[in-house]
């Protein structure tokens, strides 16, 4: 993930002359004051809580609430195929987060191996059928399956496609965090499948951040605000877009559990890359903090219900 750290004797002294001067990029001293100011101690010490801290009045929140009103309105007007998400690929529309440096690192086109948008939605249509009674909101693009359905269709063919989802999620885990990827062999199945479903979604999120744009490309925000959008919606309906999106879909299923709070705020810690509207030089540990609770510590978060608490312990004890 995108970032310098400048110690502070290195730091021009001049972005600290006013309380609104700009640092480096579009965050000002302000902002970063008030988004610090709202994380919560916890156990009377010094570990700082920062989950769903977000200065709507900041540039770059503002920036996405824009860009998000922008793309829901085109796709309200237009339809959804109307705006082209993602990066180009070299003559095809690539998943989101997936472009030419994921590409060459796993060594094949990621989630090609099934483009059959009616197969992927009766996938999910066939794990919202396995969900818990009220875990999802209903939705008329999120049905689940009818008791002549379940009976009539091959359940099977669908459970393999979401393993072929799961082998895929952890071909990417393996290319991009090798020792992370060893470590997770450790684990018992389950856990070992959800661990790279989450992993996978981080990835596309650092990338659709990160990785090179070229002039065809989508606005970033765009991409971002989307992204966010795909992911309430999983949560909340269980709706997905492409193939990769099944097995973070049956990860959320099959842990109830997991929060989409560090999801959201890791989504905030993109933003915080992302050129004058974020923040490229941090003058103190508390600055930093921020960050890397976004883009690190909300990680371990989304993992927590995976991995569960040792005999005596609770989430918040965990956390």
């Amino acid at each position: 993930m995108a970032m310098s750290v400048t110690p502070m004797e290195e730091t021009d002294s001049s972005s600290s002359s006013t309380s609104e001067s700009p640092i480096s990029t579009g965050r000002s001293h302000a902002e970063i004051a008030n988004e610090l100011s709202s994380g919560r101690i916890l156990e009377d010490g010094p570990v700082i809580d920062f989950g769903s801290i977000k200065d709507t009045t900041s540039r770059g929140e503002r920036a996405l609430t824009q860009a998000r009103d922008d793309y829901l309105s085109q796709v309200n007007s237009q339809g959804k195929d109307s705006v082209k998400l993602g990066f180009a690929g070299v003559g095809q529309q690539r998943l989101m987060g997936i472009n030419d440096e994921v590409v060459q690192e796993v060594g094949h086109e990621v989630g090609a191996f099934c483009s059959d948008d009616v197969k992927i939605q009766m996938c999910a249509k066939y794990l919202r059928s396995r969900a818990p009674k009220g875990m999802f909101e209903e939705h008329a693009d999120a049905p689940v399956l009818s008791e002549e359905e379940m009976k009539s269709i091959d359940t099977s063919g669908l459970q393999g496609l979401v393993t072929e989802a799961y082998v895929e999620s952890g071909v990417v885990t393996a290319a991009f965090a090798k020792t992370f990827y060893l470590g997770t062999q450790l684990l018992p199945e389950a856990a070992q499948k959800a661990v790279w479903a989450i992993y996978v979604w981080c990835r596309r999120t650092d990338e659709i951040v990160d990785a090179p744009r070229m002039p065809e490309d989508v606005n970033m925000l765009t991409d971002l605000s989307a992204w966010e959008i795909r992911l309430e919606n999983l949560f909340r309906y269980g709706m997905v877009e492409d193939v990769l999106d099944l097995p973070l879909l049956d990860c959320r299923i099959n842990y109830p559990n997991l929060p989409i709070e560090p999801f959201v705020d890791m989504v905030r810690g993109m933003l915080m890359d992302i050129p004058d509207l974020g923040q490229e030089r941090y003058d103190t540990f508390e600055e930093l903090h921020l960050y890397c609770y976004r883009v690190a510590g909300t990680v371990g978060l989304m993992v927590m219900p995976v991995f569960g608490c040792a005999k005596g312990f609770t989430d918040a004890v965990a956390k």
